[in-house]
């Protein structure tokens, strides 16, 4: 059974010795592994059932470190680099020939971030070098965003989780593509908004387009076990059955089944959003309904993770 402990050494040294490692970052909790040590990468897959042709994200203590992974480094990217990290911004930069393309699924290209975590940055100050560090779930469910929502998706594992508390983004890092001879692009939403990106670039961001793949993009992902629909207008039916579970955003309704109300703030939403999700996935339910936010930007990364984790209820 997995392990839950808060010994940052002890966890660097199975780092180092090519073992597995769930880690804590601002967003959620990652399952970090040795970037350098093929192998361990490839246990990295085989845990979460998680396809090679989906990259990696390596995990760096500071931006200094850089250097070490991707080939270039533009202008555009220290701007980025200097303004969001530490934080929940990954960047896609060439890659150097010595990086594994078990890491970057077969392409040229590296993602990489600095996490603002305090536990993140111990252990990677403690380990001295690069992790990759996917969610630490089962492939498309529900990402964790705490020590025991790992222990519960790995719960036939001898896993040690290195325990930093709940995270506090709560959703996946913003992703940008900055590739030569390619428009900057944002490949994944994240609570760092598009608006505040595109203004420290000083340009637009395009959107998804080309051969550059990153992680977070299939249709369905981070998605309960329990059938979920996503609503604008609640069907009254619903609300009468013990058996339908609710999560609302600031206005919720009376209703005979289980319900949460995360309330009308983007980042509180977010940063309880996953967790809100686990609670209600473990009742039991033969339904769960999620009120839809506002079409606004400070909700775009919200509304990305529940197009993946539910079907549109019209």
């Amino acid at each position: 059974m997995p392990l839950i402990t808060t010994d940052i050494q002890q966890c660097a040294a199975r780092l180092r010795a090519g073992d597995l490692v769930a880690m804590p970052t601002e967003t959620v909790y990652g399952l970090a592994a040795d970037a350098c040590q093929p192998a361990a990468v490839e246990q990295v897959f085989a845990l979460k059932g998680r396809p090679s042709s989906n990259p990696l994200i390596v995990h760096l203590a500071s931006a200094e470190q850089v250097g070490q992974w991707a080939a270039e480094v533009p202008p555009a990217a220290r701007r980025l680099m200097d303004a969001c990290w530490p934080g929940p911004l990954t960047l896609v930069l060439p890659a150097r020939d010595e990086v594994s393309r078990s890491v970057t699924a077969g392409q040229d290209s590296v993602a990489l971030r600095v996490p603002a975590h305090p536990s993140a940055q111990a252990l990677l100050a403690a380990f001295a070098g690069g992790l990759v560090a996917p969610s630490a779930n089962r492939y498309m469910s529900i990402s964790p965003t705490s020590a025991e929502h790992v222990a519960q998706q790995f719960a036939d594992s001898d896993l040690w989780i290195l325990d930093g508390g709940p995270c506090q983004v709560g959703l996946e890092s913003s992703i940008v593509s900055l590739l030569p001879g390619d428009s900057p692009r944002l490949l994944r939403r994240g609570m760092l908004g598009q608006d505040r990106l595109e203004a420290l670039l000083g340009e637009p961001l395009e959107g998804k387009a080309g051969a550059v793949r990153a992680p977070g993009q299939h249709h369905r992902h981070y998605a309960p076990s329990t059938t979920t629909l996503a609503f604008v207008q609640a069907p009254a039916e619903a609300l009468a059955s013990p058996r339908c579970g609710w999560l609302w955003c600031g206005a919720a309704q009376p209703s005979q089944g289980p319900a949460l109300d995360l309330g009308a703030e983007p980042q509180a939403y977010a940063a309880r959003l996953y967790a809100a999700l686990y609670q209600l996935d473990a009742l039991g339910l033969e339904r769960l309904y999620i009120q839809l936010p506002p079409l606004q930007d400070a909700w775009a990364a919200v509304h990305d993770r529940l197009s993946r984790a539910s079907q549109r209820l019209d």
